[in-house]
């Protein structure tokens, strides 16, 4: 396998470039110009764009791309995008390496609800604040685990934490986007949340979080401090850019999985009950009810100072060089 080694020459002003630009190259990776449209569904290999997150330029993978395997952990991953400080966020993809297009069930690491309970507004929160509370601020706050977060720590502390590979991973800010588009977010008030209003209405993705509340992390420094284990899941905003739309199915990009599975988006409550994104069976996305069973896809960010061997291919994934 060839592994990557990254060397910069400072430019005229003795200026670096972007973190997630310097990690895109160490991979020996390009991007595209311009903006994919996001009314449409990306089903061949479209490669890699940019767009702005909270912490810089972030690079991301859309479509039926075959160079963003990753073995880490002794599993399969995906990379989502390179964050904008450079860090590299990936999707759990299973025990061994599975092609674009392919239906199955070792992408997953189990099924879960995202909630046990759904009847109120706080039910759409990763971690969440009082039901039948007054203020959004009480509904909202966090501080009760949602029934998928402690599946998803749960997972996180065998595989990764106890496992020896904590070392590798870097804290990233995971969005459980609860900022409102219409109603209060209050109790059984019918609200929709911003991810409704972006994906649904206007087609227009965004990989900023815009409440520092929903900015899940480790850190205090990099967004709320509240996550015992630097783990989340994939927003729908990213599964807009990696090709899926609420409009059609996709069965083609690197995405699909043939299984129902969660993202970490809030949709809306509406008929006495609170919904999230999930990526659909076919690939598409669309809402579920919180309490439903659906997959649990972990998604973790591996360090930008990491060496890796592999071209990121299906059989020389990427790989650590310890």
């Amino acid at each position: 396998n060839q592994t990557f080694k990254f060397v910069l020459n400072a430019d005229a002003t003795d200026q670096e470039p972007p973190a997630s630009l310097m990690t895109l190259t160490k991979l020996g990776l390009t991007a595209n110009e311009g903006t994919p449209d996001f009314n449409t569904v990306a089903t061949t290999n479209e490669g890699i764009y940019a767009a702005e997150d909270d912490l810089g330029t972030s690079y991301y993978f859309r479509g039926a791309v075959e160079n963003n395997y990753v073995k880490f952990a002794n599993f399969y991953w995906r990379i989502i995008r390179i964050n904008g400080d450079g860090t590299i966020r990936m999707i759990y993809d299973g025990t061994s390496a599975h092609a674009n297009g392919e239906s199955s069930t070792d992408r997953q690491v189990g099924t879960t609800a995202f909630n046990t309970n759904y009847n109120d507004n706080a039910y759409v929160g990763y971690m969440y604040g009082t039901p039948s509370s007054s203020t959004y601020e009480s509904t909202h706050a966090n501080t009760n685990n949602s029934t998928i977060k402690t599946a998803n720590d749960n997972w996180y502390k065998t595989n990764i934490a106890d496992a020896g590979y904590s070392q590798y991973v870097a804290d990233a800010i995971y969005c459980n986007d609860r900022s409102l588009s219409s109603g209060t977010g209050i109790g059984t008030t019918i609200t929709y949340y911003m991810a409704y209003n972006r994906l649904s209405t206007n087609k227009t993705p965004g990989l900023k979080c815009t409440q520092a509340n929903d900015k899940f992390t480790t850190s205090s420094s990099l967004g709320n401090g509240i996550l015992t284990y630097p783990v989340g899941l994939i927003t729908s905003d990213e599964v807009a850019y990696a090709g899926g739309t609420s409009s059609s199915t996709n069965s083609s990009y690197y995405l699909y999985s043939g299984q129902f599975y969660w993202t970490m988006s809030p949709n809306d409550f509406n008929f006495g009950n609170s919904s999230v994104w999930l990526v659909y069976s076919a690939g598409n996305l669309n809402t579920g009810f919180v309490n439903r069973s659906s997959a649990l896809r972990p998604v973790i960010s591996l360090k930008s100072d990491i060496t890796f061997s592999g071209n990121g291919s299906m059989s020389q994934p990427f790989e650590i060089v310890s």
